[in-house]
């Protein structure tokens, strides 16, 4: 446990300054979860390792769909490997679904605050492609000139002449400069003004809201848990 809550600790260091996480730094917790519990017979039951480790199959899938980056899954993979034996419900569960908390939040905070305070801006945006909801939902406008000096941030307008390519997400494989030089281009073809508004969403550091959440699921009494099943 300790091993995999330093490793956590760092990867949302890395993860919160600079988005970016080495894949070696998972191994050395990964292989001392592996370790210490073959030895411990922890992984005798097969079908409790399974369900621990479901989760991390999820975000797998969805890693190699390009929807989430790696480091997601090596987090929970990490918390499946070390936490293989359950009572209630699997730590990696309970910790993934932690780590959702914040997201949900954000969502939230971005279709009040779109609706309410951009609702006119919303209405000059034409999508050539996707739908308005996903700006509502994912996103936040900004002025093309903020843009070009922010950090971690991802368009979610791609300007095409007097449309934009409405999207959700972005690509893991994007390059932040990319995204700039292609706004400085259409600027400087006039498409767009750097009084313009474009819509961004943020790279979140997800590895830190899963260390959030591996603490919050360790802490969590499982009388808790049995009450809140029991009512659901």
């Amino acid at each position: 446990m300790c091993a995999t809550l330093l490793t956590l600790i760092y990867a949302s260091y890395r993860d919160l300054k600079y988005r970016d996480i080495p894949e070696l730094t998972w191994a050395p917790a990964a292989v001392l979860a592996i370790v210490l519990n073959l030895a411990l017979g922890e992984y005798s039951n097969l079908l409790y390792l399974v369900f621990s480790l479901m989760p991390a199959i999820l975000l797998l899938t969805m890693s190699l769909l390009g929807m989430i980056g790696g480091a997601d899954f090596l987090a929970i993979l990490l918390v499946g490997l070390a936490h293989p034996k359950f009572t209630i419900i699997p730590i990696s569960l309970l910790t993934l679904l932690y780590s959702l908390i914040i997201p949900l939040m954000l969502v939230i905070y971005y279709a009040t605050y779109n609706l309410f305070k951009f609702r006119r801006t919303l209405s000059t945006i034409k999508c050539a492609t996707g739908k308005k909801l996903y700006l509502i939902l994912f996103g936040k406008p900004v002025k093309v000139r903020d843009f070009l000096n922010m950090r971690f941030t991802y368009l979610l307008t791609i300007p095409r002449k007097s449309e934009f390519a409405c999207r959700a997400s972005f690509s893991m494989e994007e390059e932040e400069e990319s995204a700039r030089k292609l706004i400085l281009k259409y600027i400087n073809e006039g498409v767009l003004s750097p009084d313009d508004y474009i819509w961004i969403t943020p790279a979140l550091p997800h590895v830190f809201f899963i260390l959030v959440g591996y603490i919050l699921s360790l802490l969590t009494p499982e009388q808790l848990l049995v009450r809140i099943l029991s009512i659901i």
